[in-house]
């Protein structure tokens, strides 16, 4: 059997491949080598297989934010053989995940716009062009995590209008100590950050929240898309709930710039089904 999984920071949805060609889908939190380690990966995948057979599994295709280096492809593949000893197992990153679920062996450009943010030039093989993910402290432009840092902003800063501010202070809990308590203490603040961009989906036809939402895209073409200078006229995909869920507003600036719209997925996993099969 083939375990194929397609992981953000948030959420990791796996597929089982049985052999008679049906498909299982479990989920579990979100795998990413730079805020888990070995074991606690390793403990995360047992617990959702548990009430599966694992030693049946073969050949494992994990695809996963923060996966774009050797070292830490190495970290959770180690993981995952724990839990899958018998099993063949590959690591890519979820950029690569994006690349074969938007343009199979086609050329394009590929971008994630989920709880953090990517780019890259792919020639129907290999990534020709990448930027440097910078995470969510230093880059991320477009990301669920920039939005909802952008929001949090306004509301900490007093520039959200009065309207949204009050309904922005039903939805969360936002007394400074506990929102710093989160952003500096706790596991996971790039979630956190994100969790506010649901915000921005409830009142998206609000001015206010159009305006963060345009200047987030403008950021991500600007510093991802721009700066990897290549011919406007190769098509541009993205992956991610970001992007699915404001995918008008981000075609929008992505024509306004010049740039050829191909497509949105929520998520990859559908084609990366068919791709493996």
């Amino acid at each position: 059997m083939k375990l194929i999984a397609d992981s953000g920071s948030t959420k990791t949805h796996w597929v089982i491949i049985l052999p008679e060609g049906q498909i299982k889908s479990l989920y579990s939190q979100g795998i990413n080598p730079y805020f888990l380690d070995v074991d606690e990966i390793s403990r995360i995948v047992k617990e959702c297989f548990i009430a599966f057979p694992t030693g049946e599994i073969k050949e494992v295709y994990f695809y996963g934010a923060g996966c774009s280096i050797a070292e830490k492809c190495s970290q959770v593949a180690a993981a995952l053989s724990v839990v899958f000893p018998s099993a063949k197992i590959v690591t890519h990153s979820d950029l690569l995940a994006a690349a074969h679920a938007l343009f199979g062996k086609a050329n394009g450009v590929v971008s994630i716009l989920g709880t953090g943010s990517n780019a890259a030039v792919y020639n129907g093989k290999d990534f020709e062009k990448k930027i440097q993910s910078l995470g969510y402290l230093l880059g991320d432009e477009g990301s669920g995590s920039y939005i909802g840092r952008q929001l949090l902003q306004s509301y900490l800063r007093k520039e959200m209008p009065s309207k949204l501010r009050n309904e922005f202070r039903k939805d969360f809990e936002l007394e400074l100590p506990f929102v710093l308590e989160h952003l500096y203490k706790k596991a996971f603040p790039n979630r956190y950050l994100a969790s506010f961009a649901t915000f921005a989906s409830k009142f998206r036809e609000d001015d206010f929240i159009q305006n963060i939402l345009r200047n987030s895209f403008q950021d991500f073409i600007h510093y991802q898309l721009d700066v990897l200078d290549f011919d406007k006229n190769i098509p541009v995909g993205f992956v991610g709930s970001v992007a699915f869920y404001f995918q008008e507003i981000l075609k929008d600036e992505l024509i306004k710039s010049g740039y050829q719209f191909a497509q949105v997925l929520k998520n990859p996993i559908e084609q990366l089904q068919e791709y493996y099969k």
